[in-house]
């Protein structure tokens, strides 16, 4: 685990508190915040280059605390994604289809266009 996904990884084990009532052991918990810092990471490229293949990207270290807030809002919504509406004992919730709150999308800024490699020979 490179220094920047371990630093984002710590910070995340502080939102997300290990609860042997949600995970079986620690390697499990451990699985489910690397494969929420993945997923996160991935949504935000999506987000900021909308046009182009980011698969070999990284995301901005701007976007560092993003990401942590990203993981722990798909974490919460966990069983509950694609819910449009749902009323019990009082208790109203409303979501749409997206992954995330548009509140959340919309701190990214696209790019549009490529990017451009530099030259060595610059």
């Amino acid at each position: 685990m490179e220094s920047s996904t371990k630093g984002q990884f710590d910070l995340l084990k502080e939102r997300i508190e290990f609860d042997k009532d949600v995970f079986a052991d620690n390697s499990t918990y451990t699985k489910v915040l690397n494969r929420l810092l993945e997923d996160s990471k991935y949504v935000g490229l999506s987000l900021r280059f909308p046009y182009q293949d980011y698969s070999n990207m990284d995301l901005p270290k701007k976007y560092n605390n993003w990401q942590i807030r990203c993981c722990v809002e798909i974490y919460e919504q966990i069983g509950t994604i694609g819910l449009k509406s749902y009323a019990e004992n009082g208790l109203s919730w409303t979501r749409d289809s997206t992954y995330i709150s548009y509140e959340l999308r919309n701190e990214i800024e696209s790019m549009i266009g490529y990017i451009k490699e530099s030259d060595e020979n610059e």
